[in-house]
């Protein structure tokens, strides 16, 4: 039994040990209906993942990436989400190598849940150290026709702060004005609300020099704002 056979083999029997049926068809429901869950919550997941990192040793290896894919191949959502948990402990050690197959786990069992744990804390993280990748990536996925790649050329500087490159946001956003995608105006929103904390002047008038953005657009980027107009 090869490293990530183990490692997946024990994280079955963890999850198998803290099911929970009654738990399960409601977490089904709220994501409507696309995944199967074995019913455990977040704070339980996440003392199962410190029980993981205990048992294993983790760097951004082969043998890493050969267990991401295995649990992301695995029917049962919280099995994705442990993969994103021990990859979010080693964001710091991710490199440009790893974004064809971040990009890969975007575009596969695609769903807000995951996209927005891959997005922010592990492809923003590389691109904050690696400019040069990040215009080759965030200029294809917002030329894509795909939402969940749109969705991240708009939200990957969440965590940015004063460090959010507000033309690049801005380029992200009006190329997809007047999406359809609710997923995608969602983010533009959201985007804009996390901007709007550190620059709510900007933010309030790139919303009113753009009427052409949605309703949901404007209610999200305006909606905590701050300020005195």
């Amino acid at each position: 039994m090869t490293d990530h056979q183990e490692t997946y083999a024990f994280i079955i029997s963890l999850c198998e040990k803290n099911a929970d049926a009654n738990r399960a068809p409601a977490m089904k429901a709220y994501m409507k209906n696309q995944f199967d869950f074995y019913g455990i919550n977040s704070p339980l997941r996440k003392e199962m993942v410190k029980d993981i990192k205990k048992k294993f040793t983790f760097k951004n290896d082969d043998a890493l990436w050969a267990l991401v894919d295995k649990l992301w191949e695995s029917d049962q959502r919280e099995l994705q989400y442990i993969a994103l948990d021990l990859l979010a402990s080693l964001a710091s050690k991710l490199t440009k190598e790893n974004i064809p197959t971040l990009e890969r786990m975007i575009l596969t069992k695609s769903w807000w849940d995951t996209v927005d744990m891959i997005t922010p804390n592990l492809v923003g993280k590389i691109f904050m150290n690696d400019t040069a990748s990040r215009d080759i990536y965030v200029y294809k996925w917002m030329d894509s026709d795909n939402i969940w790649l749109q969705r991240s050329s708009i939200i990957f500087q969440l965590k940015y702060g004063l460090k959010t490159d507000i033309e690049l946001l801005s380029e992200a956003i009006l190329k997809n004005d007047v999406s359809k995608a609710f997923f995608v105006r969602k983010a533009q929103g959201w985007a804009l609300r996390q901007y709007g904390k550190y620059n709510p002047t900007f933010v309030y008038n790139f919303v009113q020099s753009n009427p052409q953005l949605s309703g949901l657009t404007q209610k999200e980027a305006l909606r905590s704002l701050k300020f005195v107009k």
